[in-house]
């Protein structure tokens, strides 16, 4: 599941919990935005959380952060 938004952090981690509803354990979440701060915000809520921050990278001018899924079922 993708998410390619240029909303700013508090918007992108509203899509982010949409997406985790709907997601299924270990399906992956990519976030695809130009702010840098997701890049934090994402890790964060993915250590509050207990879901798997596998990283980002930089895609010309998006930062490209993958999640994977941890519901534990």
């Amino acid at each position: 599941m993708t998410i390619d938004s240029d909303d700013i952090c508090p918007v992108i981690l509203l899509k982010v919990l949409r997406a985790f509803k709907e997601a299924k354990d270990k399906d992956e979440i990519i976030v695809k935005s130009k702010w840098q701060a997701v890049v934090q915000e994402l890790d964060k809520w993915c250590r509050e959380t207990g879901n798997e921050y596998l990283g980002w990278n930089k895609d010309g001018e998006k930062y490209v952060v993958r999640i994977r899924v941890n519901k534990g079922e």
